[in-house]
């Protein structure tokens, strides 16, 4: 019978140093560890290429480590074994698990004359983030880094959202920087930045002050003044330096006549005054002739046949009165029913209120005073909304449907009309958009409010066959 050699052994646990003598082995049965005592009084497992701890303790990084318990490193010890880890050359496309922080340190490049570039995703930014309470800021330091210009968000209490697009002209001298043009709206908007001159349009508001003006003024060219109503002049005398001679022959003597004229056959040259005989003093004035105007005619006239010489005014039958084409053949309350076979339907009274269904045009122009008014005509929704704008000025629709405004009928025959166009949700999300015919700000066709009743309003004026000029106020209330 061969004989069996049993080692030392335990299920539960590992054999500690008073369990053995030096040399000795014992094994864990539950995991088949061997484990022995070695000179310096330590229970040591036994694994085949492994062990708990090294015989002999190693250095990491200047740091002795054994096996027994977790160590640390400096990173400034770490070393390669060619020297410090110094840049990310090796590896194309390095990422961070975690944000990185730079401390009092800076981001550079050891490329000659190199730029540093970070590149966004798609349509996302690089964002300059606020902290602290402090809004976001981007300073630009002078070549000493001992100054430098900070461009600043605005505070999270404005809410706004805006973006400057920098302008799309060439940068010139004594020129300023000018909104061009807008899309979108509100605290969202974007806007097109230009170099601008400054014109006179520009100053809406403020006063300037003396200090801009120079001391002395140019001298001011009359021929410059053009449409200047006295009105404009409050107070002042102009000198008479100032005053053209006058386009007019003045010269004589305003006392007299240069040329002597006679009245009732005396001499006046206006130098003293004179009788004329048969009028202030005895004799008599020679009356032949036909006086340029008298009390009466010499001889008695009819019109409309009534006799007339213009001693007194006279009354005309209205069924007498011609206009050389025919009489005015009956009266209705003092208007004529025909006037040359015209029936008096056609005509507007002026005395009292009265209409018209057809269009009426006046080459003169039109005054008013008092109210003018048209009609807001309700136009059906649906899928495509086609507008005529012959039928009215004003329109408006109740969205049932998503809708496309079609290029609107007659505009030819409505340029120079203005009106609005309102739009209201009737259960909301209703979208709406627009033939290319209409012209928003920007070029940009608005988005509707979503809100259940929501209205919006769209003004607008035909300036041309296919070109109407449109501007909306969202969400009115």
């Amino acid at each position: 019978m061969a004989n069996t050699i049993k080692l030392k052994r335990s299920s539960s646990s590992d054999p500690s140093a008073s369990d053995l003598a030096v040399g000795e082995i014992a094994i864990r049965t539950s995991n088949c560890k061997l484990f022995s005592k070695n000179d310096g009084g330590s229970a040591i497992g036994i694994v085949a290429g492994s062990a708990d701890i090294l015989t002999t303790a190693r250095t990491i990084a200047g740091v002795s480590f054994n096996g027994s318990a977790n160590i640390s490193l400096n990173n400034n010890a770490i070393t390669n074994g060619a020297g410090y880890i110094t840049d990310l050359v090796n590896d194309s496309s390095p990422q961070l698990g975690g944000d990185l922080d730079l401390q009092s340190n800076g981001l550079t490049t050891s490329t000659s004359n190199g730029n540093i570039k970070a590149t966004p995703n798609g349509s996302g930014v690089f964002e300059v983030r606020g902290a602290g309470g402090n809004d976001g800021t981007l300073q630009l330091n002078c070549s000493f880094q001992s100054h430098g210009i900070k461009l600043r968000s605005p505070a999270h209490s404005a809410g706004q959202s805006y973006t400057f697009i920098f302008p799309d002209n060439n940068i010139t001298a004594d020129k300023y920087l000018k909104v061009k043009s807008i899309s979108g709206s509100g605290s969202t908007a974007s806007g097109q930045l230009e170099y601008a001159s400054l014109d006179a349009n520009d100053l809406g508001e403020g006063t300037i002050p003396d200090a801009r003006f120079p001391s002395t003024l140019p001298a001011l060219n009359g021929s410059a003044l053009t449409n200047l109503n006295a009105s404009n002049i409050a107070s002042g005398t102009i000198s008479a330096s100032r005053i053209p001679t006058l386009n007019q022959n003045t010269t004589g003597s305003a006392a007299t006549l240069t040329t002597a004229r006679t009245i009732g056959g005396v001499s006046f040259d206006g130098s003293a005054n004179i009788n004329l005989p048969g009028v202030n003093t005895s004799g008599n004035q020679n009356t032949s002739g036909n006086a340029a105007t008298a009390t009466k005619l010499a001889a008695t006239k009819t019109i409309a046949g009534v006799a007339f010489d213009g001693s007194a005014n006279i009354s005309l039958n209205n069924n007498a009165i011609t206009n050389g084409a025919g009489y005015i053949t009956s009266a209705d309350g003092g208007n004529a029913a025909t006037l040359d076979s015209i029936d008096s339907s056609q005509f507007l009274r002026s005395d009292t209120a009265d209409s018209s269904n057809s269009l009426i045009s006046l080459n003169g122009g039109v005054s008013i005073t008092g109210r003018a008014s048209s009609n807001v005509s309700t136009v059906s929704s649906g899928s495509t909304i086609t507008l005529d704008m012959t039928s009215s000025t004003h329109f408006f629709v109740d969205l049932g449907t998503n809708t496309t405004f079609a290029s609107p009928s007659n505009q030819s025959s409505a340029i120079g009309q203005s009106g609005s166009i309102f739009i209201q949700q009737d259960g909301g999300s209703r979208t709406a958009s627009f033939n290319s015919v209409f012209k928003f700000n920007g070029g940009t066709a608005p988005t509707l409010s979503t809100a259940d009743n929501a209205v919006d309003r769209i003004d607008y004026i035909i300036k041309a066959n296919n070109e109407i000029h449109a501007v909306i106020s969202l969400d009115v209330k």
